[in-house]
Protein backbone atom coordinates (compact mmCIF):
# COMPACT_ATOMS: atom_id res chain seq x y z
CA UNK A 1 0.00 0.00 0.00
CA UNK A 2 2.59 2.57 1.11
CA UNK A 3 5.31 3.55 -1.35
CA UNK A 4 8.75 4.37 -0.03
CA UNK A 5 10.37 7.81 -0.83
CA UNK A 6 13.07 6.12 -2.89
CA UNK A 7 10.40 4.62 -5.15
CA UNK A 8 8.77 8.07 -5.57
CA UNK A 9 12.09 9.56 -6.65
CA UNK A 10 12.64 6.81 -9.22
CA UNK A 11 9.19 7.43 -10.66
CA UNK A 12 9.81 11.17 -11.05
CA UNK A 13 13.03 10.90 -13.10
CA UNK A 14 11.40 9.56 -16.29
CA UNK A 15 8.82 12.36 -16.13
CA UNK A 16 11.54 15.02 -16.23
CA UNK A 17 13.14 13.30 -19.22
CA UNK A 18 9.76 13.18 -20.95
CA UNK A 19 9.17 16.92 -20.36
CA UNK A 20 12.58 17.63 -21.78
CA UNK A 21 11.77 15.69 -24.93
CA UNK A 22 8.35 17.32 -25.27
CA UNK A 23 9.34 20.87 -24.61
CA UNK A 24 12.93 20.86 -25.84
CA UNK A 25 12.09 23.00 -28.83
CA UNK A 26 9.59 25.39 -27.22
CA UNK A 27 9.76 28.52 -25.02
CA UNK A 28 9.22 26.45 -21.90
CA UNK A 29 12.56 24.68 -22.38
CA UNK A 30 14.15 27.39 -20.31
CA UNK A 31 11.65 26.75 -17.53
CA UNK A 32 12.36 23.02 -17.68
CA UNK A 33 16.09 23.66 -17.49
CA UNK A 34 15.52 25.89 -14.48
CA UNK A 35 13.53 23.09 -12.78
CA UNK A 36 16.27 20.61 -13.60
CA UNK A 37 18.84 23.03 -12.19
CA UNK A 38 16.74 23.42 -9.03
CA UNK A 39 16.49 19.59 -8.69
CA UNK A 40 20.25 19.34 -9.22
CA UNK A 41 20.94 21.87 -6.47
CA UNK A 42 18.13 21.06 -4.05
CA UNK A 43 17.22 17.35 -4.59
CA UNK A 44 20.31 15.47 -5.84
CA UNK A 45 22.55 16.39 -2.84
CA UNK A 46 19.99 14.69 -0.59
CA UNK A 47 19.38 11.55 -2.70
CA UNK A 48 21.60 9.44 -0.40
CA UNK A 49 19.65 10.68 2.57
CA UNK A 50 16.36 9.74 0.92
CA UNK A 51 17.66 6.23 0.08
CA UNK A 52 18.88 5.72 3.66
CA UNK A 53 15.54 6.90 4.96
CA UNK A 54 13.68 4.45 2.68
CA UNK A 55 15.87 1.55 3.81
CA UNK A 56 15.38 2.39 7.47
CA UNK A 57 11.67 2.82 6.91
CA UNK A 58 11.43 -0.69 5.40
CA UNK A 59 13.37 -2.17 8.35
CA UNK A 60 11.07 -0.33 10.75
CA UNK A 61 8.06 -1.92 9.10
CA UNK A 62 9.63 -5.37 9.44
CA UNK A 63 10.35 -4.82 13.13
CA UNK A 64 6.82 -3.55 13.64
CA UNK A 65 5.50 -6.82 12.19
CA UNK A 66 7.73 -8.89 14.47
CA UNK A 67 6.69 -6.87 17.51
CA UNK A 68 3.00 -7.41 16.68
CA UNK A 69 3.60 -11.14 16.28
CA UNK A 70 5.43 -11.38 19.64
CA UNK A 71 2.73 -9.34 21.34
CA UNK A 72 0.11 -11.72 19.99
CA UNK A 73 2.02 -14.80 21.23
CA UNK A 74 2.55 -13.20 24.63
CA UNK A 75 -1.17 -12.45 24.90
CA UNK A 76 -2.03 -16.08 24.16
CA UNK A 77 0.35 -17.30 26.85
CA UNK A 78 -0.99 -14.88 29.38
CA UNK A 79 -4.54 -16.05 28.72
CA UNK A 80 -3.44 -19.65 29.06
CA UNK A 81 -1.77 -18.90 32.42
CA UNK A 82 -4.84 -17.05 33.64
CA UNK A 83 -7.09 -19.97 32.71
CA UNK A 84 -4.85 -22.36 34.59
CA UNK A 85 -4.65 -20.16 37.68
CA UNK A 86 -8.40 -19.40 37.69
CA UNK A 87 -9.38 -23.12 37.82
CA UNK A 88 -9.19 -23.99 41.58
CA UNK A 89 -10.02 -27.64 41.20
CA UNK A 90 -7.32 -28.39 38.78
CA UNK A 91 -4.32 -30.37 39.92
CA UNK A 92 -0.99 -28.94 38.79
CA UNK A 93 1.78 -31.14 37.75
CA UNK A 94 5.21 -30.72 39.18
CA UNK A 95 6.42 -29.06 35.99
CA UNK A 96 3.54 -26.57 36.00
CA UNK A 97 4.13 -25.77 39.65
CA UNK A 98 7.77 -25.33 38.86
CA UNK A 99 6.87 -22.96 35.99
CA UNK A 100 4.57 -20.87 38.23
CA UNK A 101 7.24 -20.63 40.91
CA UNK A 102 9.83 -19.59 38.38
CA UNK A 103 7.49 -16.97 36.93
CA UNK A 104 6.87 -15.48 40.39
CA UNK A 105 10.61 -15.54 41.09
CA UNK A 106 11.27 -13.95 37.70
CA UNK A 107 8.81 -11.16 38.45
CA UNK A 108 10.47 -10.58 41.83
CA UNK A 109 13.92 -10.53 40.23
CA UNK A 110 12.74 -8.14 37.56
CA UNK A 111 11.46 -5.78 40.24
CA UNK A 112 14.75 -6.03 42.12
CA UNK A 113 16.65 -5.52 38.87
CA UNK A 114 14.62 -2.42 38.12
CA UNK A 115 15.49 -0.95 41.57
CA UNK A 116 19.14 -1.95 41.10
CA UNK A 117 19.30 -0.26 37.70
CA UNK A 118 17.85 2.92 39.16
CA UNK A 119 20.42 2.83 41.95
CA UNK A 120 23.19 2.19 39.42
CA UNK A 121 21.98 5.13 37.34
CA UNK A 122 21.88 7.36 40.43
CA UNK A 123 25.40 6.29 41.41
CA UNK A 124 26.62 6.86 37.86
CA UNK A 125 25.27 10.42 37.98
CA UNK A 126 27.03 10.98 41.30
CA UNK A 127 30.25 9.60 39.86
CA UNK A 128 29.89 11.95 36.90
CA UNK A 129 29.33 14.93 39.22
CA UNK A 130 32.35 13.93 41.27
CA UNK A 131 34.47 13.73 38.13
CA UNK A 132 33.35 17.24 37.14
CA UNK A 133 34.16 18.55 40.60
CA UNK A 134 37.58 16.90 40.49
CA UNK A 135 38.22 18.62 37.15
CA UNK A 136 37.09 21.92 38.65
CA UNK A 137 39.37 21.38 41.64
CA UNK A 138 42.31 20.69 39.33
CA UNK A 139 41.54 23.84 37.33
CA UNK A 140 41.30 25.90 40.52
CA UNK A 141 44.58 24.51 41.78
CA UNK A 142 46.25 25.45 38.49
CA UNK A 143 44.71 28.92 38.65
CA UNK A 144 45.90 29.33 42.25
CA UNK A 145 49.42 28.38 41.21
CA UNK A 146 49.24 30.90 38.36
CA UNK A 147 47.90 33.62 40.68
CA UNK A 148 50.66 32.90 43.17
CA UNK A 149 53.23 33.42 40.42
CA UNK A 150 51.54 36.65 39.29
CA UNK A 151 51.31 37.82 42.91
CA UNK A 152 55.02 37.22 43.37
CA UNK A 153 55.76 39.22 40.20
CA UNK A 154 53.47 42.04 41.35
CA UNK A 155 55.19 42.12 44.74
CA UNK A 156 58.53 42.51 43.00
CA UNK A 157 57.12 45.26 40.78
CA UNK A 158 55.58 47.02 43.81
CA UNK A 159 58.91 46.98 45.59
CA UNK A 160 60.59 48.39 42.48
CA UNK A 161 57.91 51.09 42.09
CA UNK A 162 58.21 52.06 45.75
CA UNK A 163 61.94 52.51 45.30
CA UNK A 164 61.35 54.52 42.10
CA UNK A 165 58.69 56.62 43.86
CA UNK A 166 61.04 57.36 46.73
CA UNK A 167 63.75 58.34 44.27
CA UNK A 168 61.25 60.47 42.29
CA UNK A 169 60.15 62.24 45.48
CA UNK A 170 63.74 63.10 46.26
CA UNK A 171 64.26 64.36 42.70
CA UNK A 172 60.97 66.29 42.88
CA UNK A 173 62.04 68.00 46.09
CA UNK A 174 65.33 68.86 44.47
CA UNK A 175 63.58 70.19 41.35
CA UNK A 176 61.16 72.22 43.47
CA UNK A 177 64.08 73.83 45.21
CA UNK A 178 65.74 74.56 41.88
CA UNK A 179 62.40 75.84 40.52
CA UNK A 180 62.01 78.23 43.44
CA UNK A 181 65.53 79.52 42.86
CA UNK A 182 64.78 79.92 39.14
CA UNK A 183 61.53 81.77 39.90
CA UNK A 184 63.37 84.14 42.20
CA UNK A 185 65.98 84.73 39.50
CA UNK A 186 63.24 85.22 36.88
CA UNK A 187 61.45 87.75 39.08
CA UNK A 188 64.68 89.63 39.62
CA UNK A 189 65.41 89.46 35.89
CA UNK A 190 61.90 90.67 35.00
CA UNK A 191 62.22 93.54 37.44
CA UNK A 192 65.54 94.51 35.88
CA UNK A 193 63.98 94.14 32.42
CA UNK A 194 61.10 96.45 33.39
CA UNK A 195 63.58 98.96 34.80
CA UNK A 196 65.58 98.84 31.57
CA UNK A 197 62.44 99.26 29.44
CA UNK A 198 61.33 102.21 31.57
CA UNK A 199 64.81 103.67 31.34
CA UNK A 200 64.80 103.35 27.55
CA UNK A 201 61.37 104.94 27.36
CA UNK A 202 62.54 107.73 29.64
CA UNK A 203 65.58 108.25 27.43
CA UNK A 204 63.43 108.47 24.30
CA UNK A 205 61.14 110.94 26.05
CA UNK A 206 64.12 113.06 27.06
CA UNK A 207 65.37 113.04 23.49
CA UNK A 208 61.97 114.15 22.18
CA UNK A 209 61.74 116.85 24.85
CA UNK A 210 65.27 118.02 24.04
CA UNK A 211 64.39 118.26 20.36
CA UNK A 212 61.27 120.20 21.22
CA UNK A 213 63.35 122.49 23.49
CA UNK A 214 65.76 123.31 20.70
CA UNK A 215 62.91 123.91 18.26
CA UNK A 216 61.39 126.37 20.74
CA UNK A 217 64.73 128.00 21.38
CA UNK A 218 65.39 128.31 17.67
CA UNK A 219 61.99 129.86 17.23
CA UNK A 220 62.87 132.42 19.89
CA UNK A 221 66.36 132.78 18.46
CA UNK A 222 67.81 132.05 21.86
CA UNK A 223 70.17 129.11 21.38
CA UNK A 224 71.59 127.38 24.50
CA UNK A 225 75.26 127.72 25.19
CA UNK A 226 77.62 125.19 23.56
CA UNK A 227 78.85 124.05 26.99
CA UNK A 228 75.30 123.18 28.09
CA UNK A 229 74.57 121.29 24.87
CA UNK A 230 77.82 119.35 25.06
CA UNK A 231 77.25 118.38 28.70
CA UNK A 232 73.67 117.23 27.93
CA UNK A 233 74.65 115.14 24.91
CA UNK A 234 77.50 113.43 26.78
CA UNK A 235 75.21 112.53 29.66
CA UNK A 236 72.50 111.33 27.28
CA UNK A 237 74.97 109.10 25.45
CA UNK A 238 76.20 107.65 28.75
CA UNK A 239 72.59 106.94 29.81
CA UNK A 240 71.76 105.15 26.54
CA UNK A 241 74.91 103.00 26.65
CA UNK A 242 74.32 101.94 30.25
CA UNK A 243 70.66 101.11 29.64
CA UNK A 244 71.55 98.92 26.66
CA UNK A 245 74.26 97.22 28.69
CA UNK A 246 71.68 96.08 31.27
CA UNK A 247 72.97 98.07 34.26
CA UNK A 248 69.73 99.43 35.68
CA UNK A 249 71.24 101.13 38.72
CA UNK A 250 73.97 102.86 36.70
CA UNK A 251 71.36 103.92 34.13
CA UNK A 252 69.11 105.34 36.81
CA UNK A 253 72.03 107.30 38.30
CA UNK A 254 72.91 108.69 34.89
CA UNK A 255 69.24 109.43 34.33
CA UNK A 256 69.20 111.40 37.58
CA UNK A 257 72.14 113.54 36.43
CA UNK A 258 70.50 114.10 33.06
CA UNK A 259 67.26 115.07 34.70
CA UNK A 260 69.15 117.66 36.75
CA UNK A 261 70.65 119.17 33.61
CA UNK A 262 67.32 118.89 31.85
CA UNK A 263 65.56 120.66 34.73
CA UNK A 264 68.01 123.55 34.56
CA UNK A 265 67.52 123.86 30.80
CA UNK A 266 63.73 123.98 31.28
CA UNK A 267 63.62 126.19 34.36
CA UNK A 268 61.27 128.56 32.53
CA UNK A 269 58.68 125.83 32.05
CA UNK A 270 58.65 125.10 35.79
CA UNK A 271 57.18 128.50 36.50
CA UNK A 272 54.15 127.52 34.43
CA UNK A 273 53.49 124.29 36.41
CA UNK A 274 50.43 125.61 38.20
CA UNK A 275 48.74 126.63 34.95
CA UNK A 276 49.54 123.25 33.39
CA UNK A 277 48.06 121.39 36.36
CA UNK A 278 44.92 123.51 36.24
CA UNK A 279 44.52 122.76 32.55
CA UNK A 280 45.06 119.04 33.24
CA UNK A 281 42.35 119.06 35.91
CA UNK A 282 39.98 120.82 33.53
CA UNK A 283 40.63 118.26 30.80
CA UNK A 284 40.21 115.44 33.35
CA UNK A 285 36.83 116.75 34.43
CA UNK A 286 35.70 116.99 30.82
CA UNK A 287 37.00 113.52 29.93
CA UNK A 288 34.73 111.81 32.45
CA UNK A 289 31.84 112.19 29.99
CA UNK A 290 32.29 111.18 26.38
CA UNK A 291 31.09 113.76 23.92
CA UNK A 292 29.35 112.48 20.78
CA UNK A 293 28.88 114.49 17.62
CA UNK A 294 25.37 113.45 16.59
CA UNK A 295 23.90 109.99 15.97
CA UNK A 296 26.03 107.02 14.97
CA UNK A 297 26.01 106.12 11.30
CA UNK A 298 25.95 102.67 9.74
CA UNK A 299 29.43 101.92 8.38
CA UNK A 300 29.30 100.41 4.91
CA UNK A 301 32.66 101.16 3.30
CA UNK A 302 36.21 100.18 4.17
CA UNK A 303 38.30 103.36 3.87
CA UNK A 304 41.62 102.07 5.20
CA UNK A 305 43.41 98.77 5.82
CA UNK A 306 46.41 98.65 8.14
CA UNK A 307 48.85 95.81 8.87
CA UNK A 308 49.12 96.23 12.62
CA UNK A 309 50.95 93.27 14.19
CA UNK A 310 53.36 90.51 13.27
CA UNK A 311 50.98 87.83 14.55
CA UNK A 312 47.31 87.34 15.33
CA UNK A 313 45.44 90.34 16.73
CA UNK A 314 42.97 89.92 19.62
CA UNK A 315 41.97 93.16 21.35
CA UNK A 316 41.02 96.77 20.61
CA UNK A 317 40.15 99.84 22.72
CA UNK A 318 39.53 103.56 21.98
CA UNK A 319 40.53 106.39 24.29
CA UNK A 320 37.68 108.38 25.86
CA UNK A 321 38.25 111.39 23.60
CA UNK A 322 38.80 109.29 20.46
CA UNK A 323 42.24 110.69 19.66
CA UNK A 324 43.97 107.34 20.26
CA UNK A 325 43.19 103.66 20.06
CA UNK A 326 45.22 100.61 21.03
CA UNK A 327 45.51 97.08 19.61
CA UNK A 328 46.98 93.98 21.21
CA UNK A 329 47.89 90.62 19.80
CA UNK A 330 49.78 87.36 19.97
CA UNK A 331 53.10 89.12 19.31
CA UNK A 332 53.09 90.22 23.02
CA UNK A 333 52.92 93.92 22.13
CA UNK A 334 50.38 96.74 22.39
CA UNK A 335 50.40 99.34 19.63
CA UNK A 336 49.04 102.86 20.02
CA UNK A 337 47.53 104.61 16.99
CA UNK A 338 46.48 108.22 16.47
CA UNK A 339 42.86 108.38 15.27
CA UNK A 340 42.22 112.14 15.27
CA UNK A 341 42.48 112.27 11.47
CA UNK A 342 40.41 109.28 10.38
CA UNK A 343 40.42 107.44 8.04
CA UNK A 344 44.16 108.01 8.20
CA UNK A 345 45.83 106.43 11.24
CA UNK A 346 49.35 106.95 12.49
CA UNK A 347 51.42 104.64 14.67
CA UNK A 348 52.34 106.47 17.86
CA UNK A 349 54.28 103.93 19.94
CA UNK A 350 54.62 100.27 20.88
CA UNK A 351 54.22 99.12 24.49
CA UNK A 352 56.23 96.05 25.45
CA UNK A 353 56.57 94.00 28.61
CA UNK A 354 54.02 91.18 28.21
CA UNK A 355 55.32 87.62 28.07
CA UNK A 356 52.33 86.22 26.15
CA UNK A 357 49.47 87.32 23.92
CA UNK A 358 47.45 90.41 24.93
CA UNK A 359 43.77 89.42 25.32
CA UNK A 360 42.13 92.61 26.65
CA UNK A 361 42.86 96.38 26.72
CA UNK A 362 41.25 99.40 28.39
CA UNK A 363 42.23 103.09 28.58
CA UNK A 364 41.46 105.28 31.58
CA UNK A 365 39.08 108.26 31.34
CA UNK A 366 41.94 110.81 31.35
CA UNK A 367 43.77 109.03 28.50
CA UNK A 368 46.85 108.79 30.72
CA UNK A 369 47.07 105.07 31.49
CA UNK A 370 46.47 101.84 29.63
CA UNK A 371 45.71 98.52 31.31
CA UNK A 372 46.06 95.13 29.63
CA UNK A 373 45.48 91.47 30.53
CA UNK A 374 47.75 88.82 29.08
CA UNK A 375 47.96 85.05 28.72
CA UNK A 376 50.93 85.12 31.13
CA UNK A 377 48.45 85.58 34.05
CA UNK A 378 49.55 89.18 34.72
CA UNK A 379 47.81 92.57 34.54
CA UNK A 380 50.02 95.50 33.53
CA UNK A 381 49.46 99.25 33.56
CA UNK A 382 51.42 101.57 31.26
CA UNK A 383 51.81 105.32 31.23
CA UNK A 384 50.67 106.30 27.73
CA UNK A 385 52.79 109.44 27.43
CA UNK A 386 56.14 107.83 28.17
CA UNK A 387 55.35 104.20 27.38
CA UNK A 388 56.60 103.11 30.82
CA UNK A 389 55.20 100.19 32.80
CA UNK A 390 53.68 101.80 35.86
CA UNK A 391 52.87 98.56 37.68
CA UNK A 392 52.49 94.81 37.21
CA UNK A 393 49.58 93.19 39.06
CA UNK A 394 50.13 89.52 39.90
CA UNK A 395 47.71 87.04 41.48
CA UNK A 396 45.77 85.16 38.83
CA UNK A 397 46.62 81.49 38.20
CA UNK A 398 45.63 81.36 34.53
CA UNK A 399 45.30 83.53 31.45
CA UNK A 400 43.49 86.84 31.85
CA UNK A 401 40.63 87.32 29.39
CA UNK A 402 39.26 90.76 30.33
CA UNK A 403 40.27 93.93 32.26
CA UNK A 404 38.44 97.20 32.91
CA UNK A 405 39.10 100.51 34.70
CA UNK A 406 36.28 101.73 36.97
CA UNK A 407 35.53 104.16 39.80
CA UNK A 408 36.96 107.12 37.82
CA UNK A 409 39.93 104.93 36.83
CA UNK A 410 41.11 104.67 40.43
CA UNK A 411 40.38 100.96 40.46
CA UNK A 412 40.53 98.07 38.01
CA UNK A 413 38.82 94.69 37.74
CA UNK A 414 40.17 91.63 35.91
CA UNK A 415 38.54 88.34 34.94
CA UNK A 416 40.49 85.16 34.33
CA UNK A 417 40.23 81.60 33.10
CA UNK A 418 40.99 80.58 36.71
CA UNK A 419 37.31 81.39 37.54
CA UNK A 420 38.08 84.42 39.70
CA UNK A 421 37.59 88.16 39.54
CA UNK A 422 40.21 90.40 41.16
CA UNK A 423 39.72 94.00 42.19
CA UNK A 424 42.81 96.26 42.14
CA UNK A 425 43.71 99.64 43.58
CA UNK A 426 45.43 101.41 40.68
CA UNK A 427 47.26 103.89 42.90
CA UNK A 428 48.79 101.33 45.28
CA UNK A 429 48.82 98.31 42.88
CA UNK A 430 47.28 96.16 45.61
CA UNK A 431 44.72 93.38 45.24
CA UNK A 432 41.71 94.69 47.17
CA UNK A 433 39.46 91.66 46.79
CA UNK A 434 39.36 88.26 45.10
CA UNK A 435 35.96 86.91 44.11
CA UNK A 436 35.41 83.25 43.19
CA UNK A 437 32.99 83.36 40.24
CA UNK A 438 32.60 79.54 39.80
CA UNK A 439 33.29 79.72 36.05
CA UNK A 440 35.80 81.17 33.60
CA UNK A 441 35.13 84.91 33.13
CA UNK A 442 35.26 85.95 29.46
CA UNK A 443 34.23 89.62 29.68
CA UNK A 444 33.29 92.42 32.10
CA UNK A 445 31.28 95.64 32.12
CA UNK A 446 30.94 98.35 34.78
CA UNK A 447 27.32 99.40 35.30
CA UNK A 448 28.03 102.67 37.13
CA UNK A 449 30.84 105.18 37.05
CA UNK A 450 31.10 105.06 40.83
CA UNK A 451 32.16 101.45 40.35
CA UNK A 452 30.01 99.53 42.79
CA UNK A 453 28.12 97.44 40.20
CA UNK A 454 29.95 95.06 37.87
CA UNK A 455 28.53 92.48 35.46
CA UNK A 456 30.53 89.50 34.21
CA UNK A 457 29.90 86.98 31.41
CA UNK A 458 30.97 83.36 31.94
CA UNK A 459 31.66 80.05 30.28
CA UNK A 460 28.76 78.40 32.20
CA UNK A 461 26.22 80.54 30.23
CA UNK A 462 25.53 82.94 33.12
CA UNK A 463 25.62 86.69 33.54
CA UNK A 464 26.54 87.57 37.12
CA UNK A 465 25.94 90.95 38.73
CA UNK A 466 28.31 91.98 41.53
CA UNK A 467 28.68 94.63 44.19
CA UNK A 468 32.43 95.13 44.56
CA UNK A 469 31.95 95.28 48.33
CA UNK A 470 30.52 91.71 48.45
CA UNK A 471 32.03 88.29 47.74
CA UNK A 472 28.86 86.81 46.22
CA UNK A 473 26.84 87.82 43.20
CA UNK A 474 23.66 89.78 43.83
CA UNK A 475 21.85 88.41 40.75
CA UNK A 476 22.36 85.89 37.93
CA UNK A 477 20.84 85.46 34.47
CA UNK A 478 21.07 82.20 32.49
CA UNK A 479 21.64 82.57 28.73
CA UNK A 480 21.30 80.05 25.89
CA UNK A 481 25.03 79.48 25.37
CA UNK A 482 28.54 80.17 26.57
CA UNK A 483 29.04 83.93 26.85
CA UNK A 484 32.06 85.26 24.96
CA UNK A 485 31.53 89.02 25.41
CA UNK A 486 29.28 91.71 26.89
CA UNK A 487 28.91 95.44 26.19
CA UNK A 488 26.98 98.21 27.93
CA UNK A 489 25.08 100.97 26.13
CA UNK A 490 26.23 104.56 26.79
CA UNK A 491 22.95 105.32 28.62
CA UNK A 492 23.57 102.39 30.97
CA UNK A 493 20.09 100.93 30.45
CA UNK A 494 20.83 98.09 28.03
CA UNK A 495 23.33 95.27 27.77
CA UNK A 496 24.24 92.92 24.92
CA UNK A 497 26.05 89.61 25.21
CA UNK A 498 27.27 87.18 22.54
CA UNK A 499 26.54 83.45 23.01
CA UNK A 500 28.79 80.92 21.28
CA UNK A 501 26.64 77.77 21.40
CA UNK A 502 23.63 79.39 19.70
CA UNK A 503 25.61 82.03 17.71
CA UNK A 504 23.18 84.71 18.89
CA UNK A 505 23.27 88.17 20.49
CA UNK A 506 21.04 88.76 23.52
CA UNK A 507 19.63 92.30 23.91
CA UNK A 508 18.90 92.82 27.63
CA UNK A 509 16.91 95.52 29.42
CA UNK A 510 18.65 96.05 32.77
CA UNK A 511 15.56 97.55 34.37
CA UNK A 512 13.50 94.47 33.52
CA UNK A 513 16.44 92.10 34.06
CA UNK A 514 15.48 90.08 31.02
CA UNK A 515 16.30 89.71 27.33
CA UNK A 516 13.90 91.72 25.18
CA UNK A 517 15.31 90.57 21.82
CA UNK A 518 17.60 87.95 20.30
CA UNK A 519 19.67 88.85 17.22
CA UNK A 520 20.55 85.95 14.93
CA UNK A 521 21.46 85.54 11.28
CA UNK A 522 22.11 82.74 8.82
CA UNK A 523 25.84 82.22 8.56
CA UNK A 524 26.71 83.93 11.85
CA UNK A 525 29.30 81.89 13.73
CA UNK A 526 30.52 83.26 17.05
CA UNK A 527 33.98 82.10 18.17
CA UNK A 528 35.66 81.85 21.55
CA UNK A 529 37.22 85.34 21.20
CA UNK A 530 34.34 87.13 19.46
CA UNK A 531 33.47 90.56 20.94
CA UNK A 532 30.19 92.38 20.26
CA UNK A 533 29.80 96.16 20.54
CA UNK A 534 27.19 98.92 20.95
CA UNK A 535 27.39 102.07 18.85
CA UNK A 536 28.01 105.22 20.96
CA UNK A 537 24.35 106.29 20.73
CA UNK A 538 23.08 102.73 21.30
CA UNK A 539 21.29 102.57 17.94
CA UNK A 540 23.34 99.71 16.52
CA UNK A 541 24.84 96.44 17.73
CA UNK A 542 27.65 94.84 15.72
CA UNK A 543 29.51 91.56 15.92
CA UNK A 544 32.06 89.75 13.76
CA UNK A 545 31.81 86.16 12.54
CA UNK A 546 34.42 83.44 12.16
CA UNK A 547 33.92 83.47 8.37
CA UNK A 548 34.88 87.17 8.03
CA UNK A 549 31.38 88.69 7.85
CA UNK A 550 30.22 91.57 10.05
CA UNK A 551 26.61 91.55 11.24
CA UNK A 552 24.78 94.72 12.29
CA UNK A 553 21.33 95.16 13.92
CA UNK A 554 19.25 98.28 14.58
CA UNK A 555 18.15 98.25 18.25
CA UNK A 556 15.17 100.49 17.48
CA UNK A 557 13.67 98.45 14.65
CA UNK A 558 15.24 95.14 15.82
CA UNK A 559 16.12 94.44 12.19
CA UNK A 560 19.40 93.46 10.62
CA UNK A 561 21.32 95.96 8.47
CA UNK A 562 23.42 94.74 5.54
CA UNK A 563 27.20 95.23 5.56
CA UNK A 564 29.36 93.97 2.67
CA UNK A 565 31.99 91.35 3.45
CA UNK A 566 35.58 92.63 3.38
CA UNK A 567 37.52 90.35 5.76
CA UNK A 568 39.08 87.07 4.71
CA UNK A 569 39.34 85.54 8.19
CA UNK A 570 37.76 85.71 11.64
CA UNK A 571 36.69 89.13 13.00
CA UNK A 572 37.37 88.94 16.77
CA UNK A 573 36.39 92.51 17.75
CA UNK A 574 34.67 95.69 16.54
CA UNK A 575 34.70 99.13 18.17
CA UNK A 576 32.99 102.36 17.15
CA UNK A 577 34.87 105.64 17.27
CA UNK A 578 33.55 107.60 20.29
CA UNK A 579 32.02 110.19 17.91
CA UNK A 580 30.08 107.41 16.12
CA UNK A 581 31.18 108.37 12.60
CA UNK A 582 33.29 105.27 11.95
CA UNK A 583 34.38 102.04 13.49
CA UNK A 584 37.35 99.73 13.39
CA UNK A 585 37.17 95.97 12.89
CA UNK A 586 39.99 93.57 13.66
CA UNK A 587 40.97 90.76 11.34
CA UNK A 588 42.62 87.96 13.27
CA UNK A 589 45.32 87.71 10.63
CA UNK A 590 47.40 90.72 11.79
CA UNK A 591 45.46 93.77 10.51
CA UNK A 592 42.51 96.08 11.12
CA UNK A 593 40.03 97.89 8.84
CA UNK A 594 38.67 101.41 9.21
CA UNK A 595 35.00 101.68 8.11
CA UNK A 596 32.71 104.61 7.37
CA UNK A 597 29.95 105.73 5.01
CA UNK A 598 31.11 109.37 4.87
CA UNK A 599 34.35 111.14 4.04
CA UNK A 600 35.92 112.01 7.38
Amino acid sequence: MNESPSENIELQKPKLQTWELVYSGTWSAVYVKQLQHRNATETDPFSDTFESFAHLYSQLEQYRGKVKKLDYENMLRQEEIKSIVSDPGRQFTDSEKRILSLQEENISLMRQNDGTQKEILRMALKVKDLAKKEIQIMNLEQRCMKLDQENSILKDELTTLQLMYKKSEEENKKLKGENNLMLEKILVHKKEEVDIINLKNETMKMIRDHQMFYELENARKEDPSPEQSLEFLRSLSELSMRSQGGSAQGGQAAGGRNMGIFARMFRKSESDGDDTEARSNTISSLSRTRMYSGPSIKPTTVVNKVDAHSNEIYSLAFSYQGTLFATGGADKTIKLWRSSNLPQVESVSTLVGCNAGVMSIDIDERDQYLIAGSNDSAVRIWQIAGGQIRSTLMGHDNKILTVKFYNHSQRAVSGSHDRTLRLWDVRTSKNMRTIFARSSCNDLAVLSDSGTSIVSGHFDKRLRFWDDRQDTSSYEMLMDGRITSIDLSSCGKYLVCSCKDTSAIKFIDLKLNQAIATFTADGLRIGEQTRCSFSPDGQYVAVGSTDGHIYLWNTRTLKREDIPKSHNSMVPAIRWHPFGQAFISLEKSKRFFVWSNTDL
